[in-house]
């Protein structure tokens, strides 16, 4: 492969003749078909840049070859088969070598479609891939993609597991199929809505959206009359099938939606307008379905449009309240992410109209408006980081009557732009007034602040690594041991609530993600005390530091050793644990809780030194020595 991609220039063609029989050889081989298929990918790899480097000697024979290899059981022959089958393709160029054998292509385009299914998306999203390629190179194949490929596609289309690569790959290759005219628009389009209604049954959210990006894939490259004629017949289907047939609605609403973000909607008389009207009728619905549909239509549809639909949504926020105003933010949060999504998408001219909405219902009532608010602020400051994190700092810092639910609002939207991959230099200098919010006294805002924390250490720990001493570390070692129990009457019994326990959870979760992802920025000697508690906490939280420990184990042995004697307690209490009457899945529960305990109890009597500690050696003799705890150890045993 080296040999012909660099030096392919300096061979004659008797020599690289020669180099290209034994790459057939080869691949006809059971013991080096994965070899040669590697080393013709890599070949074909350089004869897409290199005019000089002809492959039509060993083309047909090559692809006959890598479509008789689909039929394989192997999983890994398919994929190599199949990225290797669509690099030679690409080697064809645009005009398909003319000279090539359209029956090879119809062989390759069945083999391909057999292949095509739910079952294997990655194969799937290949095969298409391949099919796309072969149709773009040879445009004649039209017929044969249509026969073989489009039915499995079709059915690949209604599944409730289609998502990208594969998503993507099904939505290039229909739309190659429209514009190379292998089969008309109007057809497709009947095609594809079918699949809605095949069964009767009522189909699911992810298939109806599915459904409606492939219908609007295909509208964008139809030509303008025809997609004129095809928004407007939209338009009236939607107002036609209305609340009673809801699947048709929710298709039609996001297909406008789909269509708007590929499409401008505004170019076309009186389009907007009425889709404007029927969405904000659609928020009125009785069905929940239908308006979410609606929500996520018009921010989609406002991405293509930005001046016919996004003042209609900012005055709706102002005057709307409830349910109402919480469908208005999603549409907002969708526009935003949806421009995220496109390259080079510049929305700064629009930000100072969107703020103002975004600061005022930062301290709404409704958690569930106040979550979209910070999605939409965490999305918005990762596109215009100088315009949003300022606000923020100073949303943070603010003293208002609702101070405590602004900043529930504000780390969880730092939250959201830290998960969004926002710019760690950009974030930097704003992050120290953001982790204030660890020391507010209001315990919803310590929990969001811990999985503020935790986001920013496992995508960017060098956000937070030079604070950990000073503003982190002390705040987790204290909530980590935080308890807040409360008991509340219920009349016949009481029953026990701890307000602390999503902190104590929370804590644990961003000290094993340091652990993982900046192990020199901790104290581990000093937080030892602290997982010693944790390991006589109530269930969740003891498994949690079981994991924990046992990692420790190959990383940080020294300090565990150290602390073993503090362990043995609350170890022997959990392995000793009592079934009680319990019985079916909670029997098997407490079960799983004393195997956790000594999977434990094994790891760190392997350290050295561990044994040498009397208290340790003395717990770890008498769990070995019991007849009770026999079958479990042995069931532990056989895991490994």
């Amino acid at each position: 492969a080296s040999l012909l991609s660099v030096l392919h220039a300096s061979l004659s063609m008797e020599q690289k003749n020669r180099i290209f029989e034994l790459l057939l050889e080869r691949l006809k081989n059971e013991t080096t078909r994965i070899a040669a298929i590697k080393t013709l990918s890599k070949i074909g790899d350089a004869a897409q840049s290199n005019d000089d480097l002809d492959l039509s000697p060993i083309m047909n024979e090559t692809l006959g070859q890598l479509a008789l290899l689909l039929r394989q059981q192997s999983r890994r022959l398919k994929q190599t088969s199949l990225e290797c089958l669509e690099t030679m393709v690409l080697c064809l160029g645009s005009d398909g070598h003319v000279g090539m054998d359209d029956g090879l292509f119809d062989s390759v385009l069945k083999d391909l479609g057999d292949i095509i299914s739910e079952t294997d998306l990655h194969i799937c999203h290949l095969s298409l891939s391949a099919s796309n390629s072969i149709l773009k190179a040879r445009p004649s194949t039209g017929p044969s993609v249509k026969n073989h490929i489009l039915p499995a596609a079709l059915t690949l289309s209604k599944s409730p597991l289609l998502q990208n690569p594969a998503l993507s790959s099904l939505l290039v290759l229909l739309e190659e199929m429209t514009t190379s005219k292998a089969i008309t628009f109007d057809n497709l389009r009947d095609m594809l809505v079918e699949q809605i209604d095949t069964n009767g049954s009522k189909s699911s959210k992810q298939v109806i959206s599915n459904l409606a990006e492939c219908v609007a894939t295909i509208a964008a490259v139809a030509p303008p009359a025809k997609q004129n004629t095809f928004i407007k017949n939209t338009i009236s289907a939607i107002k036609k099938s209305g609340d009673g047939n809801a699947q048709t609605t929710q298709l039609n609403l996001l297909v406008s939606g789909d269509l708007g973000r590929k499409v401008d909607l505004s170019s076309m008389p009186g389009v907007a307008d009425s889709l404007q009207q029927i969405y904000d009728q659609a928020f009125g619905s009785s069905n929940e379905d239908i308006k979410h549909a609606a929500a996520l239509a018009l921010g989609r549809a406002s991405v293509g449009a930005i001046d016919a639909f996004l003042p209609g949504i900012l005055t709706a926020l102002e005057k709307s309240s409830g349910k109402k105003q919480y469908l208005l933010l999603s549409s907002l949060r969708e526009f935003i992410h949806c421009y995220r999504e496109m390259e080079g998408g510049d929305l700064s001219s629009s930000v100072p109209l969107i703020l103002p909405h975004l600061e005022k219902n930062c301290g709404n009532d409704e958690e569930g408006v106040r979550s979209m608010v910070a999605e939409c602020l965490g999305s918005l400051a990762c596109l215009e980081p100088k315009m949003i994190l300022p606000v923020l700092q100073e949303l943070a810092t603010r003293e208002t009557p609702k101070k405590v639910v602004v900043r529930w609002t504000v780390g969880s939207a730092v939250k959201f732009a830290i998960g969004g991959h926002m710019s760690p230099n950009e974030l930097a200098p704003f992050m120290p007034t953001f982790l204030g919010l660890l020391q507010e006294d209001d315990l919803a805002v310590k929990n969001i602040a811990l999985l503020m924390v935790y986001s920013a250490v496992h995508h960017t720990p060098q956000l937070v690594v030079g604070l950990m001493k000073e503003q982190i570390l002390p705040q987790i070692y204290e909530l980590a041991q935080l308890n807040m129990e409360r008991r509340i009457d219920l009349g016949p019994f009481k029953h026990t609530v701890d307000d602390a326990l999503p902190l104590r959870k929370a804590a644990l979760s961003v000290f094993a993600t340091c652990l993982e992802k900046c192990p020199s920025s901790l104290d581990i000697p000093a937080f030892m005390p602290v997982v010693a508690k944790a390991l006589a906490d109530v269930e969740d939280v003891q498994l949690q530091t079981h994991t924990i420990v046992i990692s420790m184990c190959s990383r940080h042995p020294i300090p565990l050793v150290a602390a073993a004697d503090s362990f043995v307690a609350p170890l022997e209490k959990t392995v000793n644990k009592k079934k009680g009457q319990k019985t079916g899945t909670e029997l098997e529960r407490v079960y799983e809780w004393i195997k956790s305990g000594l999977r434990v109890m094994i790891a760190v009597s392997k350290l050295d030194g561990a044994m040498n500690n009397r208290k340790f050696a003395e717990f770890v003799d008498r769990i070995n020595n019991s007849s009770k705890h026999g079958p479990f150890l042995q069931a532990v045993e056989d895991e490994r």
